[in-house]
């Protein structure tokens, strides 16, 4: 479009004065036709929850026009708590610690809007900003619909593309492709767009960027760093069920090397079968018994034997009391029971349900043969794995 014709679609300030006020009018009648609808299918409650929410009470159109374009496009009229949410997750505290960090995390009802209404609300009103690239972090396997969702909501009269960012580590990145994708991102601050991820793509970017280091794959290992760098430089991220995203369980591992056993391999056996402990209180109990068990089968003088109760009982007892009176291999089992027992990698196995929290998946495709999570009863969680090794273990001998 030349110059000449860009200029003619420049509106007057009374010309976007009419403009909104007609948008205005616009949304209000679409909240009209979605009360009537309600009183003619006898849904009061509904109907009542329509009419008692004001238009534009604690927020003014003309300073949010994207928000107003939401409105006209999704057939909605916001309520009050979505505004004030957006209002302060928009400007949150600076943090006292860190001047220069700045987050904010809010809680909502299920069924108040956060990933319909705010969510699109803040992605606009962020990505607006010439120095912020917002990313927005949602769950895996909520992804394809948010996706759907953002593209319909953001790619109509608002006109911001929805950007995914995927990656594994059967990606094979080369220098000229992620080039292309920092390419891409930078477009994408300067067309405010807006990026869609998932903790576990930003994880595997992460990982593979060492991978390529370690693989001496340097070209490619400074480019993708300096994506990293970049973002955490111009990126605002938004992160949906935040309460999952940000769980400890949520972490990938890439497992490099060759194969190897597992210290202690040839003591590792089981003997719980479908055992289930439903608190900690008799815990101590069973660790003094399988201790004793363990050590009986030893030839162990008896204060040796002291020794060791006190070493694998006691998760603040040194190292230094054992490691002079027996070899390094004998020690590497101590440690491991005490990992077990003191440290209490048994009772985080033993606390989940059999088939309910953790089993192997049966599923043809899935050609694993060691315990998974499971997300509920026979239904294992999709691509995920215990990251702690002992418990992965432990979980896998009692499933067997």
């Amino acid at each position: 479009m030349s110059v000449a014709n860009l200029s003619a679609l420049l509106l007057t300030t009374e010309q976007r004065t009419l403009l909104g006020g007609i948008m205005v009018n616009w949304v209000v009648e679409q909240q009209l036709e979605r009360a009537l609808h309600f009183a003619n299918q006898k849904q009061r409650e509904d109907f009542e929850k329509e009419i008692s929410n004001v238009p534009h009470a604690n927020w003014t159109p003309s300073m949010h026009l994207p928000w107003l374009i939401l409105e006209l496009e999704m057939n909605i009229t916001i309520r009050e708590i979505q505004i004030e949410v957006a209002r302060h997750m928009m400007q949150p505290m600076m943090n006292e610690n860190n001047p220069s960090m700045s987050n904010i995390v809010m809680q909502l009802n299920m069924g108040e809007g956060k990933t319909s209404v705010i969510l699109p609300m803040l992605a606009v009103s962020v990505c607006s900003s010439p120095s912020s690239l917002v990313r927005i972090v949602v769950l895996k396997s909520l992804f394809p619909m948010n996706y759907q969702s953002l593209r319909y909501k953001l790619g109509g009269l608002l006109n911001r593309r929805v950007l995914p960012f995927a990656c594994r580590r059967d990606m094979n990145f080369t220098d000229v492709q992620i080039n292309k994708i920092f390419n891409r991102l930078q477009q994408g601050l300067s067309n405010h767009d807006v990026v869609l991820t998932s903790p576990e793509d930003i994880l595997s970017f992460d990982l593979l960027t060492i991978d390529k280091c370690r693989q001496n794959q340097f070209d490619v290992g400074r480019a993708m760093l300096s994506i990293q760098r970049w973002m955490k430089m111009f990126g605002r991220d938004i992160l949906d069920e935040s309460d999952e995203i940000l769980h400890v369980k949520y972490q990938l591992i890439y497992s490099i090397g060759r194969q190897q056993q597992v210290d202690g391999a040839s003591e590792c056996r089981s003997r719980f079968p479908e055992f289930h402990l439903l608190n900690h209180q008799p815990f101590p109990e069973l660790c003094q018994r399988i201790a004793n068990a363990w050590l009986n089968q030893k030839n162990d003088r008896q204060l040796d034997q002291q020794l060791i109760l006190s070493f694998i009982l006691d998760a603040n007892s040194s190292i230094n009391i054992v490691i002079d009176r027996f070899p390094y291999s004998i020690i590497q089992l101590f440690r491991i029971m005490r990992g077990l027992l003191s440290s209490e990698v048994l009772f985080v196995a033993l606390n989940k349900r059999y088939r309910v929290n953790f089993s192997v998946n049966q599923n043809s495709k899935f050609n694993r043969l060691m315990a998974v999570p499971f997300r509920a009863k026979d239904v294992a969680a999709d691509n995920t794995e215990f990251g702690h090794p002992d418990v992965a273990i432990v979980l896998t001998q009692l499933s067997y």
